[in-house]
């Protein structure tokens, strides 16, 4: 087994069997204060509940109300949104669309941000497609964003029977349609299928952040843009440390193990599970005290996600990131400026993190990640 790491005291074992949250020990190594995560926590429990108050009685056993977006990774602030699907996973009946409508009116009523006009979500969602529609014609931007949110993103509200089936059996299609992972021979075995979907997800994100500044004549471009730099690439990023981790993690070794010997997935699907039960920057932080990043590489990455925290709770900065357009209004924006501050030094710590601090963890970005 790999040697566990230690800051000042505080050893991943300790984290590895309480778990009570990897990013609060982080801060603690680093001698950090993140208050804005802090409090992003804070308003996110007092948010999920405000959900379950208003939604738990329309929600049938085969069936999870699911959210995206800040609420799933712990990240909200006084201005976020709802984003959220019924999701679906058994028998097609006539309920499921009166499901539908009532909790979008109980959360309307509940005073909740309702989701953007996009589509994908605020809306009942089948498990077929999520499951059996993994690329070709049929997996539509819609189901591509969904699936890889539900793995990376999302939290269930109430009743998780459904949501935990659905996840599982994505986890499970995924692995046993790579078959690098049950019959190549190479070291370590990496779920590259899974890893090409995050990173096609990545870039089609970034492909539609230009669709939707032509197609909104630039509206909200500053705000969307201050996402895509910030909250958008924690997700990419966490979901290439939640594949790494299945080589570098001292948990996934009998899953290693077991691919070796068996050609079996079943215990990696049990590791990938778990692992996606962590927010992204819960999994960050993960990565960051399982290899002992320095503190100078922690401090960028998560100083400045605290800060935009800060920026987005802020309303009259969020106001001003909403607003501003043109080139002139970016050029006059203080809230705009920040955001360049800040989102300098988190895309450069993610590049030292992932590139540069450490032998093993830069080698599997570049024979994996990249090529």
């Amino acid at each position: 087994m790999l040697p566990l790491p230690s800051y000042d005291g505080v050893t991943a074992m300790t984290i590895y069997n309480a778990r009570p949250s990897y990013v609060q020990h982080l801060c603690e190594s680093v001698s950090a204060s993140w208050p804005s995560l802090e409090r992003a926590r804070t308003i996110t429990t007092r948010q999920r509940q405000g959900l379950a108050d208003c939604v738990t009685s329309y929600v049938t056993p085969d069936t999870s109300l699911v959210v995206f977006g800040s609420i799933a990774r712990e990240e909200c602030t006084s201005q976020s949104d709802v984003d959220w699907i019924l999701l679906i996973d058994g028998q097609s009946v006539p309920e499921h669309k009166r499901q539908e409508g009532e909790i979008a009116n109980a959360l309307i009523a509940g005073e909740f941000t309702e989701p953007g006009a996009s589509g994908v979500f605020g809306r009942m969602v089948g498990s077929h497609d999520l499951v059996h529609n993994i690329g070709g014609e049929d997996d539509l931007n819609s189901n591509t964003t969904r699936r890889v949110l539900l793995l990376l993103e999302s939290c269930p509200i109430g009743n998780q029977e459904a949501y935990d089936r659905v996840r599982r059996q994505i986890v499970k299609r995924y692995l046993l349609d790579d078959r690098g992972l049950t019959h190549g021979s190479g070291e370590p075995r990496i779920p590259r299928f899974l890893l090409n979907d995050i990173t096609r997800y990545w870039r089609t994100v970034t492909v539609d952040f230009v669709y939707k500044q032509s197609a909104d004549g630039n509206r909200k471009w500053a705000l969307r843009n201050a996402k895509l730099r910030m909250s958008r690439k924690l997700i990419f990023a966490s979901g290439l440390a939640r594949v790494f981790l299945c080589a570098l993690d001292p948990e996934a070794q009998d899953a290693q193990r077991e691919l070796r010997e068996s050609r079996s997935v079943s215990k990696l699907t049990a590791y990938m599970t778990e692992q996606l039960k962590l927010t992204p920057l819960e999994i960050l932080a993960k990565l960051c005290l399982t290899l002992e990043v320095d503190a100078d590489t922690i401090r960028q990455v998560f100083n400045s996600y605290d800060r935009f925290l800060a920026i987005l709770d802020d309303s009259s900065k969020r106001v001003e990131l909403g607003l501003a357009t043109s080139h002139e209004q970016l050029r006059k924006s203080e809230s705009w400026k920040e955001i360049q501050a800040i989102s300098h030094p988190f895309h450069n710590g993610l590049v030292d993190l992932f590139l540069r601090k450490h032998a093993g963890l830069a080698k599997l970005t570049m024979d994996y990640g990249l090529f």
